[in-house]
């Protein structure tokens, strides 16, 4: 399963490269055959910014709900919580935003 870039048309990135080539406001990773670069884009930013919203939302409620004699468990669920959200937005970037051209212009 390869996606294409946005610059040449081929199809040229794997998932774990379109995963890691960032927000669209990130400098991008260079396609491998034209050798311009590619991000994710505004899809990508919106996704995380719910997930991330929602987490930190269950987070705060979990923090006030229990009491201290629980603090262990409250604990690990906010970190799992945390460490849910970094998974889920780390694979909706790697299938099913779609690259773009990036912002950010490095000089």
């Amino acid at each position: 399963m390869k996606f294409t870039c946005p610059h040449c048309g081929e199809k040229t990135f794997s998932p774990l490269q379109k995963a890691l080539a960032g927000s669209y406001r990130s400098v991008g990773k260079p396609c491998p055959k034209c050798g311009k670069k590619c991000c994710n884009g505004m899809g990508s930013i919106y996704f995380e910014s719910i997930v991330s919203a929602i987490a930190l939302i269950a987070s705060l409620m979990v923090y006030f709900h229990f009491d201290s004699s629980q603090k262990q468990f409250s604990t690990l669920l906010i970190v799992a919580f945390i460490l849910g959200s970094r998974v889920l937005n780390f694979l909706f970037r790697m299938f099913f935003g779609k690259l773009v051209a990036p912002i950010r212009r490095m000089q």
